[in-house]
């Protein structure tokens, strides 16, 4: 017999022995109270049970460490970290087109945005420019 069986037996007859001097209405409610709360206890466990039952369904095989599962889950997390890779390296190329055609369809030569002093000029230009009256 396992040590929480023999306490809750030696807390029975406790019980038992300690509600003798009881008035007998007070047994009673007291019989009335542990008959509930056995039934409760049944439904409670019946509960459980059809829980635990759907779990168990819902399992491949009842094994949670199953190998396959494990490989099958690795190649899904390779397969979504390929393509999220080829999707920005794409994504990426188009932007790149984009600047290229708009380069190459434009007025100036492509060496022109190259050019040290180009830019230097496009700094200077589009510095803001003061004004007469903040000089004053």
């Amino acid at each position: 017999m396992k040590p929480e069986e023999q306490f809750a037996r030696q807390l029975c007859r406790s019980l038992n022995q300690s509600t003798r001097d009881l008035d007998r209405s007070v047994t009673e409610r007291l019989r009335a109270g542990r008959e509930r709360a056995l039934r409760q206890q049944i439904v409670t466990a019946e509960a459980f049970e059809i829980v635990g039952a759907g779990r168990t369904a819902a399992r491949f095989g009842g094994d949670d460490n199953h190998p396959l599962r494990t490989m099958f889950a690795i190649l899904a997390l390779l397969l979504g970290v390929s393509l999220a890779y080829y999707w920005n390296g794409f994504t990426q190329a188009n932007e790149n087109v984009e600047i290229d055609s708009a380069l190459l369809a434009d007025d100036l030569p492509p060496n022109a945005y190259l050019d040290r002093g180009f830019q230097v000029w496009i700094e200077k230009s589009h510095a803001p420019v003061a004004s007469p009256a903040a000089g004053e």
